[in-house]
């Protein structure tokens, strides 16, 4: 089992003005990815709006990152849906493209009603990608809120590709306990960027996050300032991220992220609705400030 270290990015997924999937832009994406020495990418998640897209718009969307960065990225790909047939059919394809692993947000409509109900729901579908590695995606935006040691316990032998989990949850007790579950076997990987130090202080090894996609070096010199106990420079560090994710708030996650990205070139004003997209001086001002803050 393999353990990922590094960062991994949340790339957005990029649309033209008519809303239609503009796939012509994740070249770039992967070689700004791989400038910043990010070692993989977590495709159609949260920050990718996966769930605002159909399953053949998420499926262009793998088979664009393959073709781009295979090889050269660890790619993940998350295949959550409330249909299940939609999930299974987009896990297959995973698997057909040669994607590294799957991921899974679970339905947040009808949820799993206990662990043992989810385990049951994951292995049913993931019997259409036997064979790649899995990634469960705990995340309080689903609504779905089970202690995820008690998961890895129960799922323990279970789910025979767990590989381990995608962490977006404010509880750090609960991820060091996660960390030590089942003799430390399986991969949990930390997913609050603003929460980046305390993470490593419990443990962690790897992150995915959505700021990655434009301030990574920012988030590797804190790595090395902890390596290294130096205080003052993880503060500075943590400083810089509180005030972007600051201004992630202002102008909205995604759209913001977005925005963003025109540090390094890339333009990405629309996001699907129901978010709403920024205005041409917001965008204009949410990367302006970021590069300011950046450059500080």
């Amino acid at each position: 089992m393999r353990k990922l270290e590094g960062l991994i990015a949340a790339p957005h997924t990029p649309f033209t003005m008519d809303g239609s999937v503009n796939l012509e832009l994740i070249p770039k994406q992967v070689e700004t990815l791989l400038k910043q020495k990010v070692i993989g990418a977590y495709i159609c998640g949260t920050t990718g709006e996966g769930i605002c897209c159909s399953v053949e718009e998420r499926k262009r969307v793998m088979k664009a990152w393959v073709d781009a960065a295979r090889g050269k990225l660890f790619l993940i790909a998350h295949v959550g849906a409330l249909s299940i047939t939609d999930a299974r059919e987009l896990a297959g394809y995973a698997q057909e493209v040669g994607l590294d692993a799957t991921s899974i947000v679970p339905p947040n409509f009808f949820k799993p009603g206990s662990i043992d109900a989810l385990i049951d729901y994951i292995n049913a579908v993931l019997v259409a990608a036997p064979e790649l590695p899995f990634y469960y995606y705990h995340t309080g935006m689903s609504g779905v809120t089970f202690d995820m040691e008690q998961f890895l316990i129960k799922a323990d032998g279970r789910i025979s590709q767990l590989a381990g989990i995608k962490f977006n949850y404010p509880d750090l007790y609960m991820f060091q306990r996660c960390l030590r579950a089942c003799g430390g076997k399986y991969d949990i990987t930390w997913g609050i960027d603003e929460w980046f130090a305390g993470a490593l202080a419990c443990g962690a090894k790897s992150a995915i996050g959505s700021t990655y996609n434009y301030a990574a070096p920012l988030y590797y010199g804190i790595w090395e300032a902890y390596k290294r106990a130096d205080q003052a420079a993880i503060d500075r560090g943590m400083a810089k991220v509180c005030k972007i994710v600051d201004l992630l708030v202002k102008y909205g996650g995604v759209a913001g992220g977005k925005a963003m990205m025109a540090i390094h070139g890339l333009d990405m004003p629309v996001v699907r609705p129901p978010l709403t997209c920024l205005t041409a001086e917001q965008r204009k001002d949410c990367a302006d400030t970021v590069a300011a803050i950046l450059a500080e």
